[in-house]
């Protein structure tokens, strides 16, 4: 088995999910498509940039003798965060949007090491006032509210 570093596996499984929604964008309205499919082509441009720099750093390690396996202790907080991103969308419908976005600002401040809930606190207050203030009073949008809020 050839050893590939992390960055390779990455941005190959980044540039595969912006292609499968890409083509997914394609079934939408051609006004509504342009903003996700503008966000997609960066996202694609972004992976290929990683997946670029993922050949030269597994060419370099191969050139030396060493071998940089893409083992879960080196992707595994892209694997959190994604998952933790994934389960957050699926609570928007349940909980609605500031519950749920809310829990999962907290589970992100503790996972990347906030140790203060003074900072958590109002990091909270801060984020839920100024969407709330945005979305909602300014630009009459109606976000999910799911069972709770």
């Amino acid at each position: 088995m050839k050893a590939l570093h992390s960055d390779l596996v990455i941005g190959l499984v980044m540039l595969l999910f912006s292609i499968a929604f890409y083509s997914l964008s394609a079934q939408m309205p051609a006004d509504p498509a342009v903003f996700p499919k503008l966000i997609l082509v960066t996202f694609a441009v972004f992976s290929l940039f990683i997946v670029w720099t993922g050949i030269v750093k597994t060419l370099a390690s191969k050139k030396q003798g060493t071998q940089h396996l893409a083992v879960f202790e080196n992707i595994s907080g892209p694997i959190v965060t994604f998952v933790a991103l994934c389960i957050y969308v699926a609570l928007i419908s349940i909980l609605g949007f500031f519950v749920a976005s809310s829990l999962t600002a907290v589970f992100f401040m503790l996972y990347f090491g906030v140790k203060s809930y003074l900072q958590v606190l109002l990091v909270l207050v801060i984020m839920n006032s100024f969407i709330y203030m945005l979305f909602v009073w300014q630009l009459r949008i109606s976000l999910p509210t799911g069972l709770l809020l």
